[in-house]
C-alpha cells in the first residue's frame, strides 16, 4: 500500500480515537452532571428562570457563555433543559450560543484573531443567536421535538418518586448520598449508549475528511480571489468537526498560504457551530424541520460574520 495513504488512515485513525474517546468522556461527565442538578434543583425554578421572556433568552445565552463545553458535550444539558420544560426559545439560546461563545472561545480567537475580529465575531454570534432562538419560538417549531426523548423520564420519575419517600423516611439519609444511587449512573449509561453511534458515525465521517482531505484543497478554493471562498469554507468545516483550540495553531498556517480572514473564520464558525457528530446526535432529539433550520442558521452566521470581516479589515 502506498505510503501516502497509509500515513492519511494513521492520521485519521488517530483522529478518530483521540475525538472519540474524549467525546465519550465529556458526555459521561456531563450527562452524569445534569442527573446530579436535576436531583437538587427544582424544575419550576428552571421554568422561570428560562421562560419565554427577554431575560429567559439573555440568562440562557449567558449560561451559554459560562458552560465551556464543545458542540457534542453541549447536548447532554439540552437535554436536561427540555426534560425540566424550559421554554423551547431560550434552550435553542443555550445550544447555540454553548459551542460558539465561551470564555475559551474568546481567549483563543484574541489569541488568532485579535480584539477587533474578536469583537465582531461575538456579536454577530450572540445576535444573530438570540433572533433565530425567538424566531423558532414564535414560529412554533417546539412541536418538532421527538417525544421519545422524554419516554425515559416518565418511568425514572416513578422510582425516583418512591427513592424519594424511602429518603424522607429515614432521616439519617444524608441527601447528598443520592449521587451514589445506582439509578443515576444506569440512566447516565443509558443515556450515552443510546447516542453512541450517533457520536461514532459522525466523528468517523470527520475522522475521514481530517485524514484524506489536505490543507492545500482549502488553500486553493478559499483564497481571497475567490468571491465564494467564505461559503466554501463554511461548507467544508461541518465536516471537519473543528474545535477552538484547533484554530490557533492551524489559523496561521492557512493565512500563510493565502486564505483570507473572513474564510477561516467562517471555516471556525460552520466546523464549532454545527459539525457533523452535532448534528448526527441532534437528529435523535430534533425532526427535519429544526435540523435543516439550525443548519441553515449557523451557515448564514458563518457566512455573515466571514464577508464582513473581510470586509471591514481586508
Amino acid at each position: 500500500m502506498n505510503q501516502n495513504i497509509l500515513n492519511q488512515l494513521n492520521e485519521a485513525a488517530s483522529f478518530f480515537v483521540f475525538n472519540f474517546l474524549e467525546l465519550s468522556v465529556l458526555f459521561l461527565l456531563v450527562s452524569f452532571l445534569v442527573e446530579i442538578i436535576n436531583l437538587f434543583l427544582n424544575p419550576k425554578k428552571v421554568q422561570t428562570l428560562l421562560s419565554s421572556n427577554k431575560s429567559g433568552y439573555f440568562i440562557a445565552s449567558g449560561l451559554g457563555f459560562l458552560s465551556p463545553f464543545c458542540s457534542c458535550s453541549t447536548i447532554p444539558l439540552t437535554l436536561g433543559l427540555l426534560k425540566a420544560r424550559a421554554a423551547f426559545g431560550p434552550i435553542m439560546t443555550f445550544l447555540f450560543t454553548s459551542p460558539l461563545i465561551s470564555p475559551l472561545i474568546i481567549v483563543v480567537f484574541y489569541a488568532a484573531f485579535g480584539y477587533k475580529i474578536t469583537l465582531v465575531y461575538t456579536f454577530i454570534a450572540m445576535f444573530t443567536s438570540l433572533c433565530i432562538s425567538y424566531t423558532l419560538e414564535k414560529l412554533g417549531f417546539e412541536k418538532y421535538i421527538k417525544e421519545e426523548i422524554f419516554e425515559d423520564d416518565k418511568v425514572s420519575n416513578k422510582s425516583a418518586c418512591n427513592t424519594n419517600i424511602s429518603f424522607i423516611q429515614n432521616r439519617k439519609e444524608n441527601k447528598f448520598s443520592r449521587i451514589f444511587n445506582k439509578a443515576i449512573f444506569k440512566k447516565t449509561w443509558k443515556q450515552f449508549s443510546s447516542f453512541l453511534p450517533y457520536l461514532a458515525l459522525g466523528i468517523g465521517i470527520g475522522a475521514f475528511v481530517h485524514g484524506f482531505v489536505p490543507q492545500d484543497l482549502l488553500a486553493k478554493y478559499a483564497g481571497s480571489n475567490n468571491p465564494f471562498a467564505v461559503v466554501f469554507s463554511a461548507f467544508i468545516g461541518v465536516p471537519l468537526y473543528l474545535s477552538a483550540g484547533t484554530m490557533v495553531g492551524l489559523a496561521p498556517i492557512l493565512i500563510t498560504k493565502g486564505v483570507s480572514l473572513g474564510s477561516i473564520l467562517a471555516l471556525t464558525i460552520a466546523g464549532i457551530g454545527a459539525s457533523l457528530p452535532e448534528m448526527i446526535m441532534l437528529k435523535k432529539i430534533f425532526k427535519a424541520p429544526i435540523m435543516i433550520f439550525f443548519i441553515l442558521s449557523v451557515f448564514f452566521m458563518a457566512i455573515t460574520c466571514g464577508y464582513l470581516v473581510n470586509w471591514l479589515f481586508s
